[in-house]
């Protein structure tokens, strides 16, 4: 859920990158915080996550992995349940976001210290070998399940004990009882209270759903134009771009490790432009907007 969360708010933002881009900054943070308020009302009243809770599932606590014996969620699963679903999607994007950071810093093998340099590449081997001990850990995990030799779906849920089971039948009060209570006024406050959670859950998970698919139709249709379309001539080199034709723009030499910058197409030697986006976060000849994210490495002899 953590991915669709991100890329969901990534496709809205799209639509307006110049007013609402700054918000890329902290989406991370902002899911957090929100993901930490859905799942905990989930766990609290259905005793299962979002995702969960959509497909008709609820969490239950495994007393005897042998018999199979089962209890209800308690206080503490509930508060282990949240602290892993909204952490663990939160630290493994980070973890990835760093690797990402190092293995891009690593092009750069002239000027680092050798310090910095044996730094990273333990940072970069230490999280590569965590992150396939992991996807191993849960391939066996699921390969045990699909053979019925384990009764946890995935290596979190092993972790707590904890499986999943499909959840009771909701009594949900029906357009019919809503008219005759209020016929005979004896609709309360806990029925309004209900009926309204009822609308905002629903319309989270419409909403989650609808965003999915508005995205992918999105992306459908985009690559399906492209294809369509004639190739456009080439566009006309500006004046500006000419002098600058086999030197960087920022240090005015020729390049030293070739790094474009997408959003401009500009090239920059990679030491000049990283910073230069670290601290001032736009292309420095056009003034777009630009994230480190942006450059790319060219293998320019």
């Amino acid at each position: 859920m953590h991915h669709h969360g991100l890329q969901n708010i990534k496709f809205l933002v799209s639509f307006n990158l110049d007013k609402y881009g700054y918000i890329l900054e902290w989406t991370d943070e902002g899911y957090l915080i929100f993901n930490i308020f859905l799942q905990r009302y989930y766990l609290k009243k259905y005793f299962a996550s979002f995702s969960e809770t959509f497909y008709g599932l609820k969490r239950v606590t495994i007393i005897n992995s042998k018999t199979g014996l089962q209890e209800k969620l308690s206080h503490k699963q509930q508060i282990l349940s949240l602290i892993l679903i909204v952490t663990f999607p939160y630290l493994k994007n980070k973890l990835m976001q760093l690797s990402l950071k190092y293995k891009l810093q690593k092009i750069d093998s002239t000027s680092r210290e050798k310090r910095q340099k044996f730094f990273s590449k333990c940072v970069i081997k230490g999280l590569s070998i965590l992150f396939i001990t992991y996807e191993t850990l849960t391939l066996y995990n699921y390969i045990l399940y699909v053979s019925e030799k384990s009764i946890y779906p995935s290596l979190l849920l092993r972790l707590l004990s904890v499986t999943l089971t499909y959840a009771d039948p909701q009594s949900a009060l029906t357009i019919t009882e809503l008219l005759r209570k209020i016929k005979y006024n004896s609709f309360t406050v806990c029925d309004g209270w209900n009926i309204l959670q009822r609308i905002v859950t629903g319309s989270l998970e419409l909403g989650a759903f609808f965003l999915q698919f508005l995205s992918w139709w999105n992306q459908e249709n985009y690559d399906m134009d492209i294809m369509s379309l004639p190739a456009p001539p080439p566009p006309k080199v500006p004046n500006v771009a000419q002098q600058y034709k086999g030197i960087c723009p920022l240090c005015r030499k020729p390049h030293h490790i070739h790094t474009v910058l997408m959003i401009s197409g500009y090239i920059f030697c990679y030491e000049c432009i990283l910073s230069e986006i670290r601290i001032k976060k736009k292309c420095p000849v056009t003034h777009y907007p630009a994230r480190e994210d942006d450059l790319i490495r060219l293998y320019i002899e």
